[in-house]
């Protein structure tokens, strides 16, 4: 290869800037988003680079084996286990209990949210901390001392170095800092602002959480022993989990039969990507995304191989003067590999660009954070090298027509074709186009019709107009109740409730075992007061809570003597308990676990599992003040909000004010969900562009093939229609094919999806059918330019070729 044959690359490169513009540009978008998602999956498939061994780290889980539930794996695990594990000797180094929490920080008269993470000192040697400057194990030993990463000491002292030693307030108890750790990588397994003692007063961890055996609050985390295995440690946590209380602490049915009322396991932190909690969906979201990366890959290709086969075949004169002057198979060759090469140089490099402008979209579309740099020399040396492979593999059909070239009939003026086997292939790429375009197509309309589907499903209250304040967990009673009372005579504020959560937003929740008499049914118990249902325009079928007398104090505390309990419960619970209609479920008194209730009203069926799961029966505690969220009902949210900011610091001085919707809180269920479909859907447009361009290149090359036959036949009398139908004739069965083979993968990936729903849109053949129609508009549009340059065709110029 010589400089020249580069020159004369580039010269063709400029001698068609529209052809140079659709192929580089095709091919920049598809290197863009494949190296935006390659990045992602190496962030995601491998390990944080600062932990040592990672492989000998594992995080304990927790998998509920609940009657008539199929829950996934948690990544938390009770707290007891810790110490569990150091009682029976089992073989671990270090193990860590952490809990989170976003909290309040205040520096002089300035507070600031910061993720918090309560751990014990040896969560240090599990991961391999190292500070800046400072101890982190010292700073994790003391109950009033912290550690903080850069960012949070810039959040909260105005600079990230130089401030060990300055002091902060968390949850009413004065902090010091004793360690400065810089921030984590994006595929950290841990995630805080502020390392913190887990038995600090300022982790406010109740006792009895500390001794349940299954109840679930946090994480635990441990390094394993020379020589032990992850699945040793979890068999005998298994064991140790059938020996101890925890077997006694759920209803009998749970466990009846042998049955093992919950599974434990350890898993290494390399696995957790793929079979941690939680990475079923993981694995469905990242593999979706390397299909579209290669399917988006594959149609640039096959797109630049129909467009510069066309251009190969009109470079025929130039080709064949250059092989008479002694131009060598070889370097003819690899000219036109160099060219193609080229091309995908250029799009390598464009495509950079691209990533980089859009990787911050790309990231708040998935949720995600970047952990490698985009132009790390590791990740440029990789996308160049993939570059110059992809320039050569598509360059080597236009090689190959460019060699099949003869020069006598070429220098005569005489078109030649590709051959028949060249038109078979071209016809196989683009039903390829055709297929992948329709699939992408049709999972897109699966997946976006899904999303709004479960979106607008009835939950059985109303989340519009509806705005949720946190209320701290260490708050006092009586702020709460302040807070209550200053909020209910504003203006603004027509109804106010408190509760445990906002309905919906656990998709699990606490489950206890109703009894009436023989029938016993799992059902989520939540809490709430009086007011709760007005405030979420409950719709009650029986009853009323006006006049019931609603507890102060939790029906949890030990100190309060036991009495019958006021409840709500839903239909799904009333008929579940046997009961012929809501009015006969109204004053039954039944057991709570070992808590008597009264059923005071009964609503319609409330949905506060997500659409993947079923729908449980629900049974509402009546208490007054006791909880952590404080919702608001109004027509205006800015001032809601404004009423909310202005009463906080009087009874939460310490605390930073969360506010959300309640509609975008229960939105956040399925926001991934609505971006895969927009994700799906934009890559489906490009599938369809780039497959215009495929249709764009063959209709020109038929054209010109069939120039002869179209001038004779307008001879003899043919009107736009037969000309326009010849065209139809090349194409129809090339869609028809694709159809035929998109099919069955739509219908595939549909339930695919679709099964991992329990609540399922009815959706028949319409995704394949918008699909289809999408691809006909977007081939006819394509292919409109050469149809009527075949119907305008002068037969003279055509005879004269």
């Amino acid at each position: 290869m010589k400089l020249k044959d580069l020159r004369v690359s580039w010269r063709q490169l400029l001698a068609e800037p529209a052809y140079s513009l659709v192929v580089v540009l095709g091919l920049a978008v598809a290197i863009a988003a494949a190296y935006l998602i390659a990045l992602l999956l190496n962030d995601r498939w491998l390990p944080d680079p600062s932990v040592p061994r990672p492989d000998r780290v594992v995080r304990l889980e927790f998998k509920g084996n609940i009657p008539g539930r199929n829950d996934d794996w948690f990544s938390s695990m009770p707290f007891v286990f810790r110490h569990a594990l150091l009682d029976a000797k089992a073989p671990v180094s270090h193990v860590a209990r952490v809990a989170e929490s976003d909290l309040g920080l205040r520096v002089g008269e300035q507070v600031s949210k910061n993720h918090v993470m309560f751990a014990d000192p040896e969560l240090v040697d599990i991961f391999g901390l190292k500070a800046l400057s400072g101890d982190v194990r010292a700073a994790l030993s003391k109950p009033d001392t912290v550690a903080l990463t850069t960012g949070a000491a810039e959040r909260l002292f105005g600079r990230s170095s130089d401030v060990l030693g300055q002091r902060l307030r968390m949850r009413g108890q004065e902090m010091t800092v004793a360690a400065l750790l810089p921030r984590q990588a994006a595929n950290s397994e841990l995630e805080f602002d502020v390392l913190a003692n887990f038995e600090s007063p300022a982790s406010d961890q109740a006792p009895w959480m500390l001794r349940a055996w299954y109840f679930i609050n946090g994480n635990v985390y441990a390094r394993l022993a020379d020589g032990a295995s992850a699945a040793q440690l979890g068999t005998l946590m298994q064991s140790i989990f059938d020996r101890s209380p925890g077997t006694t602490e759920v209803p009998p049915e749970w466990r009846a039969g042998g049955r093992k009322s919950a599974f434990v396991r350890a898993m290494p932190l390399t696995r957790i990507p793929f079979e941690g909690g939680g990475s079923q969906t993981r694995l469905m979201l990242y593999s979706a995304l390397s299909l579209m990366a290669l399917t988006m890959l594959a149609l640039a290709a096959i797109n630049y191989v129909n467009l510069s086969s066309v251009r190969t075949l009109r470079r025929q004169r130039e080709i064949a003067v250059r092989k008479s002057l002694g131009a060598s198979p070889a370097r003819l060759g690899l000219q036109f590999v160099l060219e193609s090469s080229l091309v995908a140089s250029l799009a390598g490099v464009v495509g950079l660009l691209l990533a980089w402008l859009l990787a911050p979209g790309f990231a708040d579309l998935l949720d995600v954070q970047f952990a490698s740099k985009l132009f790390a020399p590791a990740q440029l040396i990789s996308l160049a090298l993939a570059c110059l492979l992809l320039g050569a593999l598509t360059g080597l059909y236009p090689a190959r027509v460019a060699l099949g070239v003869h020069c006598a009939p070429a220098l005569q003026g005489r078109k030649q074709s590709e051959g028949a086997a060249g038109r078979r292939l071209r016809r196989a790429m683009t039903v390829l186009q055709f297929s992948a375009a329709l699939t992408l197509s049709g999972a897109a309309v699966v997946v976006v019709w899904q999303s709004e589907f479960v979106a607008r499903l009835n939950p059985g209250f109303k989340t519009e107009g509806l705005l949720a304040i946190e209320l701290p967990p260490s708050a006092k009673r009586e702020a709460k109740l302040g807070l209550y009372e200053a909020l209910r005579g504003h203006a603004s504020v027509q109804r106010l409730s408190m509760s445990d959560d906002i309905p919906g937003r656990n998709g699990i929740g606490a489950v206890v075992s109703l009894t009436r008499g023989a029938t016993k049914v799992s059902t989520r118990r939540s809490l709430a007061d009086g007011s709760f249902v007005d405030t979420y325009g409950i719709p009650l079928l029986a009853g009323s809570l006006d006049g019931v007398s609603v507890p102060e104090v939790s029906p949890f505390d030990p100190s309060v003597p036991k009495q019958v309990w006021p409840v709500l419960i839903d239909a799904t619970s009333a008929q579940a308990m046997g009961f012929a209609s809501p009015n006969d479920a109204l004053g039954q008194v039944m057991l709570a676990e070992d808590l008597e209730v009264r059923v005071q009203a009964v609503s319609g069926p409330i949905r506060q599992e997500s659409a993947r799961d079923l729908r449980q029966p629900q049974l509402f505690m009546l208490l007054k003040h006791g909880h952590s969220v404080l919702t608001l009902a109004g027509s205006d949210l800015p001032a809601l909000r404004a009423a909310a900011q202005e009463a906080w610091p009087r009874y939460f001085p310490e605390d930073v004010l969360l506010l959300s919707s309640v509609h975008e809180e229960l939105a956040q269920r399925y926001r991934l969900d609505r971006n895969i479909g927009r994700l799906i859907a934009v890559t489906s447009l490009l599938a369809l562009l780039l497959a215009a361009f495929g249709v764009y290149a063959l209709a020109a090359y038929t054209v010109r093939r069939a120039a002869l036959e179209i001038v004779i036949r307008k001879l003899h009398g043919a009107g736009h229609r037969h000309i326009a139908a010849l065209l139809i004739k090349e194409f129809a069965p090339l869609l028809g094919l694709a159809a035929l083979i998109s099919l069955p993968l739509i219908w595939w990936i549909a339930q695919q999806y679709l099964s991992g729903f329990v609540e399922r849109a009815q959706m028949g053949g319409w995704p394949l059918l918008a699909a289809l129609l999408g691809t006909l508009l977007m081939s006819a549009l394509a292919g409109l330019r050469h149809a009527l340059a075949a119907m305008s065709m002068r037969p003279i110029m055509a005879l004269r070729d």
